[in-house]
């Protein structure tokens, strides 16, 4: 008995309402501001105008898989520099945490902290987490000018950039 064509109803994953989670490649990165773990003030992009740009905002000190990519991009850190390629976590966990998670992994690059989750949900149109109130993992691979040239967004514990498919990228884009 033949049967005719499956009917498939398309769906998307939505965020906030009708609204699609996500920034587009292309556009300017918002303005973040926030505190650094070593005491500075951090701008998002500012704070890696003219170099490519790997922006981590991780849900917090709480998450292995979180300080697994931190630790992954610290031990490729020597590398991304020499290729030219800058690195910024930040998370919604306050002081303590923070220290506690750039000194568990040895962090060397920017770490932020204390962002808001709604606001930084708003600007980033990313997930969050309701049940620790902090963002999912929302990484980002920023052109030199501060524009997006990719976005990785996770609704739940996986889903990241990685130090080596970063520099690929960068090469590539390099090539063209």
């Amino acid at each position: 008995m033949r049967q005719g064509p499956s009917k498939l109803k398309a769906t998307s994953i939505r965020h906030r309402g009708d609204e699609m989670a996500g920034l587009a490649n292309g556009s300017r990165f918002p303005t973040i501001e926030m505190q650094g773990v070593g005491g500075e003030l951090l701008v998002l992009p500012d704070v890696l105008e003219g170099t490519y740009g790997v922006v981590l905002a991780y849900r917090g000190s709480w998450c292995t898989r979180c300080n697994a990519q931190l630790s992954l991009f610290q031990q490729a850190l020597a590398q991304l520099v020499r290729e030219g390629i800058g690195v910024v976590a930040f998370s919604t966990d306050d002081a303590a945490h923070a220290h506690e998670t750039v000194a568990r992994n040895g962090i060397e690059f920017p770490v932020g902290y204390g962002v808001d989750v709604e606001d930084a949900s708003a600007l980033l149109r990313s997930y969050t987490n309701d049940t620790h109130r902090s963002l999912e993992s929302s990484n980002f691979l920023l052109r030199p000018d501060g524009t997006i040239e990719l976005c990785v967004y996770a609704s739940g514990p996986i889903g990241r950039l990685f130090p080596d498919d970063v520099i690929d990228i960068v090469r590539r884009r390099r090539s063209r």
